[in-house]
């Protein structure tokens, strides 16, 4: 608890301190709690070859705003690319392709994995024996298993990696930890200074995560949405 008498929430994710201010205002909006924005992980952009996208794709996948940037030096040479439909997951990634120029003509739910979902809206607008071009991270495999297994052919570049933030200084005192991702979990439990307290895991992909090392922490709890809003809600549950 901090010298205000506020329950402290350590927030490993998202990355950027812009991408973290919902949450953080949501966190502060509980009334008891407090967020803290310490990023156990951070995002290192890759380029995207143009010559190394060998085919016209039927659509492109879009699962993360983190591969706008490539996407976007993309379009600079493959005009093919640029004009074919867009898929994006949720409604912020959505907003950030309309921002860069291209309404995607899909969006799925914005949930963690978003794999399942998005691949089903994929199939049914395209046809067996289609291309799909998927920017991806370089940790992510759900969906382009999820298509190979819908009959689509997947090329998927990797547009950015997830590295870990060995400088990373967590806070003092920590009554939660909340994750974002998978990664943000494996550079936690790899840390000697870890606190066992109460962990919240933004989805199902980030629960198993934690799951596998649940003595580690008090008590694991994974929000019902992947929304600053839906955290505040488990947090004064919590307190509660």
């Amino acid at each position: 608890m901090s010298p205000r008498g506020l329950s402290r929430l350590c927030l490993t994710g998202p990355s950027t301190r812009r991408a973290a201010a919902r949450w953080v205002d949501a966190v502060a909006a509980t009334g008891s709690w407090e967020a803290v924005h310490c990023p156990l992980v951070r995002v290192v952009g890759r380029p995207i070859e143009p010559a190394g996208v060998t085919m016209l794709p039927a659509m492109v996948a879009v699962t993360s705003q983190n591969t706008i940037p490539a996407l976007k030096r993309l379009w600079q040479e493959r005009v093919d690319v640029r004009e074919a439909p867009h898929a994006a997951v949720g409604l912020a990634t959505a907003r950030s392709l309309r921002q860069a120029g291209v309404d995607p003509v899909l969006v799925g739910r914005a949930e963690e994995s978003g794999a399942a979902p998005l691949a089903d809206a994929i199939a049914r607008a395209t046809q067996p024996g289609d291309r799909i071009l998927w920017p991806r991270g370089d940790l992510a495999s759900d969906l382009r298993e999820h298509l190979v297994l819908a009959g689509r052919v997947v090329e998927d570049p990797v547009a950015y990696c997830s590295e870990e933030v060995p400088e990373a200084e967590l806070p003092d005192p920590i009554d939660a930890v909340f994750f974002a991702s998978p990664s943000a979990v494996k550079a936690w439990l790899r840390r000697s200074d870890a606190p066992r307290v109460t962990a919240i895991a933004i989805g199902a992909t980030t629960q198993s995560e934690l799951a596998v090392s649940y003595s580690r922490f008090q008590r694991l709890l994974r929000l019902p949405r992947p929304t600053p809003e839906a955290l505040a809600s488990t947090l004064a549950t919590l307190r509660g």
